[in-house]
């Protein structure tokens, strides 16, 4: 996949480019209302829960998207499906942050044509980077599907960090850190969680990826999301999304059950759109009514 690597540089540096959009701190697009600043390549419709062209249940809320692929948009056999700056890329460091999208995976899709043994579409993403030759910090989650199940790689790693056994909405996250020397290269956590918030799987990487190093001195703030290297025809060229956000750290998990509320675990939980609970009776009409 070297020349997808080369490839995956030059968009990665249109993309930079491409944003105009003042910066939005602790942003949520859960598709309620719009589609937000995505810019697709072929196509992104905002769909009520159970409708659209897959008629899935939305992750959370009324509506989600459903986001198309480009066919040979990212190279022959490899499309693309467009990308989203969180609202505005932000070049002023506010602290340690993440961020984050919810994917629908299908554990039962066919295999991609013609290369079933490669993955069938990567979710990348990249914090603010003023030089835009810069890469380092970018990584990205390699979705691979066997037939029954879906393994999720990082990077150019050769082990998945999950694997995925039961239909349904996943989250797939990264975290920024400056190091304790800021001339040590920017650390990420990439953590997959299902639809309980429950981590299913995590790895640490550096910001050395190609483009690389990228110092913790130049870390910013959020960056974008991309959806792309995506095979052509895979999952019907279709897919969906929901509940893309970015905050500062720590990360708050968001409540599936009342007892996660109780005995003071109210304090480190939060909503879908990152706001903090009052107290327990909060936490748990959250659950109860999704306000």
């Amino acid at each position: 996949m070297r020349n997808a690597i080369t490839v995956l540089m030059t968009f990665a540096a249109l993309i930079m480019l491409s944003t105009g959009a003042s910066a939005t701190l602790n942003y949520f697009q859960g598709f309620e209302v719009d589609t937000g600043d995505w810019v697709a390549s072929q196509g992104i419709t905002r769909v009520p829960s159970g409708g659209g062209v897959l008629m899935l249940p939305s992750s959370s809320g009324s509506y989600h998207a459903e986001i198309a692929n480009l066919p040979d948009g990212y190279q022959t056999s490899f499309g693309d499906a467009g990308y989203s700056f969180y609202g505005g890329s932000d070049s002023v460091y506010h602290g340690d942050f993440y961020q984050a999208i919810d994917v629908y995976i299908d554990v039962n899709w066919v295999l991609p044509v013609p290369y079933p043994s490669l993955e069938a579409f990567w979710i990348d993403m990249t914090p603010y980077h003023a030089d835009a030759a810069n890469y380092g910090a970018e990584h990205n989650f390699r979705i691979k599907a066997l037939g029954s199940s879906v393994e999720v790689y990082v990077d150019g790693q050769t082990t998945p960090i999950a694997t995925l056994t039961t239909s349904g909405w996943y989250t797939f996250m990264m975290t920024w850190r400056r190091a304790a020397i800021l001339t040590d290269p920017v650390i990420t956590d990439m953590n997959v969680y299902d639809s309980s918030q429950t981590l299913l799987g995590t790895t640490q990487v550096l910001a050395t990826s190609p483009g690389g190093p990228f110092a913790s001195s130049d870390l910013r703030g959020n960056g974008y999301v991309w959806i792309t290297v995506w095979q052509n025809g895979f999952a019907g060229d279709l897919l969906a999304i929901d509940n893309q956000r970015t905050g500062l750290l720590p990360y708050r998990p968001v409540p599936s059950s009342k007892d996660q509320c109780k005995d003071g675990g109210w304090q480190s939980l939060s909503r879908v759109d990152g706001t903090l609970f009052k107290n327990q009776g909060d936490c748990i009409q959250y659950v109860n009514t999704g306000k």
